[in-house]
């Protein structure tokens, strides 16, 4: 076998491994974009979940607020309480300015309201925004979304006795929320404030008719970064009384898309949402190391916004080392079977094993490497039985007919021979007329079918009907040698002979 052969096998080998890898690799990259909506669908529910806990909470306090329970000793008391933690700071009134002074409540209230008696009555039912995320989880839900737990900031816009309340505490000296707080006529302007953070007129409108709205990013005064804000619409006696607000920042957005089940491939992506409007950004979750983006990912999250998910080529590198290892493990595998088989194929072709007259084997294949696989055969249980087959008359067809018809009877009794034999066996041409046949599996009792497919085939080669032949089957013992086992089929053939022509073997067959 030619080396340029072997060197055709090899690119072959390469590019078959090579086909079959890519179609893998792509198949990987492919889950991996699948992955990133399903990262979109996972961070929209977490948000659209937040949404629900505002819508919750707005209607809690819109019924709250409704009550029209009268006043009682325990409300009568609650008031006195508030008056006295009422506080002022500069142009500032309000509860828990600087520090937590009343312990009913946990956030700040802050107003220019001095009349504790209009914004008073509202106190009681303002920690109902701290109870948050105990408040939704009911056991008759139908969502069993038990994920994130944001820290956002909420806070309560009240229009009628023109107040803020926050959910947490603030400094008052240090910040006060102006921009909600500036009034007309002592009432908190909310076209000017809602401007502030990026509402537009229509959506504004739209929020005080009682529709649930989110703002465009704007830069937050308190926090000082970008943020979006959801805006509910709070009602008393089915007329807007205030507006609740959650605040949805940077750490709100990484928490919502937060790849818990794949903690390193969140190392290595991107995240951010762009204002389809304003054009303007919140980066939220940047990887630890950038390289180049191997895939892209926007989907629409609401008609103002537009998720970006970028991840990182190493990450793509990194979780495929492993399809990598076995592309070249498989081709160098593969590379070094097929080089064996051509040394293997080469030695036979140089030994030169094959009989040129007749296709089967010569001589040569009863070497050590045959006489070791029958032994091993035997030891495995596996029955082997040799034939010895002879033609009968050869002389006399060789000095009537010509050594040319002679050969013809060898030819015919050989392909006679290879057309009734496995793939498995063993047809050996010893010399001259001497045949030989090593079979595989197969009992003594079996080597007749192989006898009587030979003379089957002789009447379909055999045109001139010139070939006749005698032989002898011997099954291989345990203890027997390949050697041993052809010298006593020998005499089992030369027995058939005798028994078929008598001492003298007769002038024609």
């Amino acid at each position: 076998m030619s080396p340029n052969k072997y060197i055709s096998a090899v690119i072959i080998i390469i590019a078959c491994t090579t086909s079959i890898f890519f179609a893998l690799f792509a198949h990987e990259y492919r889950s991996l974009q699948r992955y990133m909506g399903y990262i979109a669908e996972n961070g929209k529910s977490a948000l659209f979940h937040e949404e629900f806990i505002n819508q919750d909470i707005a209607f809690r306090l819109s019924r709250a607020f409704s009550s029209t329970a009268s006043a009682s000793v325990n409300e009568t008391d609650e008031m006195a309480d508030v008056y006295k933690h009422v506080e002022s700071v500069n142009t500032i009134f309000g509860l828990n300015l600087v520090g937590k002074t009343l312990p009913t409540l946990e956030g700040t209230l802050q107003t220019h309201n001095p009349s504790c008696a209009q914004w008073g009555h509202d106190v009681s039912a303002l920690p109902i925004i701290q109870h948050a995320n105990t408040i939704i989880s009911s056991r008759y839900s139908f969502s069993n979304y038990n994920g994130y737990v944001f820290k956002n900031m909420r806070y309560y816009i009240d229009l009628a006795h023109n107040y803020i309340y926050i959910n947490q505490l603030v400094d008052t000296r240090h910040y006060k929320f102006s921009n909600w707080l500036v009034a007309d006529d002592d009432s908190i302007n909310i076209v000017r404030s809602a401007h502030t953070i990026n509402i537009d007129t229509t959506a504004l409108n739209d929020l005080m008719q009682g529709e649930n709205i989110v703002s465009h990013i704007y830069h937050d005064g308190f926090t000082k970064k970008n943020i979006i804000s959801m805006l509910t619409p709070v009602f008393r006696h089915n007329i807007v009384k205030g507006i609740l607000i959650t605040d949805i920042n940077i750490n709100d957005l990484a928490t919502s898309f937060h790849t818990l089940d794949r903690p390193l491939l969140w190392q290595f992506l991107s995240l951010y949402v762009t204002d389809n409007t304003t054009r303007d950004n919140i980066i939220f979750h940047s990887p630890y190391i950038k390289t180049a983006d191997a895939i892209n990912y926007e989907e629409p999250i609401t008609q103002y916004y537009t998720l970006h998910i970028k991840l990182d080529a190493i990450y793509l590198i990194i979780s495929n080392m492993w399809l990598v290892v076995l592309y070249l493990f498989s081709t160098w595998l593969l590379c070094r079977y097929a080089k064996q088989q051509f040394i293997r194929h080469m030695s036979l072709s140089h030994d030169n094993v094959t009989d040129a007259m007749t296709g089967l084997y010569n001589r040569k294949i009863m070497n050590v490497n045959l006489e070791q696989k029958i032994r091993t055969l035997l030891q495995k249980k596996i029955a082997i039985t040799v034939i010895s087959i002879d033609s009968d008359g050869l002389k006399k067809i060789n000095d009537t007919l010509g050594h040319h018809m002679g050969d013809k009877a060898i030819q015919s009794l050989g392909m006679a021979i290879a057309q009734s034999i496995r793939k498995s066996d063993y047809g050996i041409r010893l010399g001259g007329d001497e045949f030989s046949l090593i079979l595989i599996d197969y009992t003594l009792a079996k080597s007749w079918d192989v006898i009587a497919r030979i003379q089957e085939n002789l009447t379909t080669l055999d045109e001139e009907k010139l070939v006749a032949f005698s032989y002898g089957c011997y099954q291989l013992h345990s203890d027997d040698t390949l050697e041993s086992a052809l010298l006593k089929a020998d005499d089992l053939l030369y027995q058939h002979k005798r028994n078929k022509y008598g001492i003298q073997e007769p002038g024609k067959i």
